[in-house]
């Protein structure tokens, strides 16, 4: 499939997803599922022009595929924070000890202090020295 991109030369501004040089190609395609036609055509483009990654290219076009077969828009917001964008604290609200994970105690290791590896507690840590 060849380039479809209405401009052959994006700027980054232009892009339907933001901080799109940041993002993974794992969080793209579902990203992309979100976006018309002619918005993937951009990103499309921009990409041919900057990183040129084979494989977010074959996801475009793929997804262009799709919607040119039929496929519709997922309909969330392809500009959303995601997995790869940490929620900042502004963002997330408060933790307070009402919120909060319950406490645990901490797993133990190891069996009682002094047995560690061996089978009887009287037995001498190394055999071969008597």
């Amino acid at each position: 499939m060849q380039d479809k991109s209405s401009d052959p030369h994006p700027s980054r501004e232009e892009l339907p997803l933001p901080d799109y040089d940041h993002l993974p190609v794992s969080g793209l395609e579902h990203r992309m599922r979100a976006l018309p036609a002619e918005d993937l055509r951009t990103v499309r483009a921009y990409e041919q022009e900057h990183a040129d990654r084979p494989q977010v290219k074959q996801l475009i076009d793929h997804r262009l595929d799709q919607l040119e077969h039929g496929a519709t828009l997922s309909g969330g917001d392809p500009a959303a924070p995601g997995a790869e964008r940490p929620v900042s604290a502004r963002e997330h609200p408060s933790i307070s000890p009402q919120t909060g994970a319950t406490p645990t105690e901490p797993p133990r290791h190891g069996l009682r202090h002094g047995t560690y590896g061996r089978s009887k507690p009287t037995q001498p840590n190394n055999p071969r020295q008597h």
